[in-house]
């Protein structure tokens, strides 16, 4: 169907539904693998110019979604190494304070500053263990995040709890320094 839709001349039509359905997505992956909101936006940019490039080369053979998180991925993993290469801007990230939740200030206060460290500690994971864990935090199915990964689902089942077990394990030791 897609390529039926690019064919017919809507691939702007096609490509602006892509963006306003997985842009909010991508700017979370984004701010899993950057730390300046310049280089989000960058890099955000840089994802939606990669999409549009190859979207005549989409072949349905899986989900329109799962193929964004590859492409958006792929991008952010090379645009990390470019940084580090360059800049060494990309060793770990900056989560921005949301919104303020009612009457309960104390409550978000220390859960923003559990999950900075959170944020900060998946940072400081490997490039594989942190693509995976970002998938799963985005709510991706373990088969996906196989496909994304290049892994088998097995594989990803066992990556996935070897992670969440080091996260605990590096959440307690922060929790007794502070």
């Amino acid at each position: 169907m897609l390529v039926e839709t690019i064919r017919m001349g809507n691939k702007e039509e096609y490509f602006t539904g892509i963006f306003e359905g997985n842009k909010d997505r991508v700017y979370r992956i984004c701010c899993s693998f950057v730390r300046s909101h310049h280089n989000r936006k960058d890099l955000f940019q840089e994802i939606f110019m990669n999409i549009w490039k190859s979207l005549n080369s989409f072949q349905n053979k899986s989900h329109i979604n799962t193929w964004i998180y590859r492409i958006s991925i792929n991008t952010a993993i090379n645009f990390c190494k470019l940084q580090d290469k360059n800049e060494n801007r990309c060793q770990e990230i900056k989560h921005e304070i949301f919104e303020a939740a009612g009457n309960e200030i104390k409550k978000k206060q220390e859960t923003d500053r559990q999950l900075k460290v959170l944020l900060g500690l998946i940072n400081s994971l490997p490039l594989l263990e942190k693509t995976i864990i970002t998938l799963v935090l985005e709510g991706m199915d373990r088969a996906s995040i196989a496909e994304i990964c290049g892994l088998s689902e097995g594989n990803v089942r066992v990556k996935i709890h070897r992670i969440k077990s080091k996260l605990k394990k590096m959440m307690e030791g922060e929790n007794h320094e502070l």
